[in-house]
């Protein structure tokens, strides 16, 4: 039996994986792979890394210390509970793939349940499903993203996203604006 790779760069692209088999939802995936990306950037040569190895409470630390200011308190909180449990998860999966079941199950707010529906109250999909498959050919990600009341952003970014990626996307965005506000 060939051992499963337990390297960062697996342990991101196991959330694609999972979406795409219809293990998980595609958007609970695309969270756990975003915050597994992000903190583990803070690592160089992350993406060689073994997971088995890491002292996730120390990486989880060094992200908060490192990426505080690019994130809003409650999404360093998040990032750091969706990393521990992927992480767990992610070996979970590597001790025995053939019985794996994804036990996680983040529940959304109120706010983004509203976000999400149409005006009936009736579930809407974010189409984030049938862009899982493009996702790994294409290599982009579709994020949904509620901008307020009854309002949703789509967002196309990289698998791989970097932070100075992110910097001038904001820069960007902050260009669109019509209320004359900088953020």
């Amino acid at each position: 039996m060939e051992a499963i790779d337990t390297s960062g760069k697996a342990l991101v692209g196991h959330w694609i994986w999972a979406a795409e088999k219809g293990l998980m939802n595609s958007n609970t995936a695309a969270g756990l792979r975003a915050a597994c990306s992000q903190v583990l950037s803070v690592e160089d040569g992350w993406e060689a890394l073994d997971v088995r190895g890491l002292d996730i409470a120390e990486l989880c630390k060094r992200f908060q210390n490192k990426r505080s200011k690019d994130f809003k308190p409650k999404s360093l909180e998040a990032y750091k509970r969706r990393f521990a449990q992927a992480v767990q998860l992610f070996l979970d999966y590597a001790k025995d793939p053939s019985a794996w079941k994804p036990s996680f199950q983040e529940r959304s707010s109120r706010k983004e349940k509203g976000a999400a529906s149409d005006m009936n109250g009736e579930a809407t999909s974010s189409g984030s499903e049938r862009s899982t498959a493009q996702a790994v050919s294409s290599g982009l990600v579709e994020y949904p993203f509620p901008l307020r009341e009854g309002r949703l952003a789509y967002l196309k970014l990289p698998i791989d996203l970097k932070v100075a990626e992110v910097r001038r996307l904001t820069a960007y965005l902050n260009t669109l604006t019509v209320d004359g506000e900088s953020v």
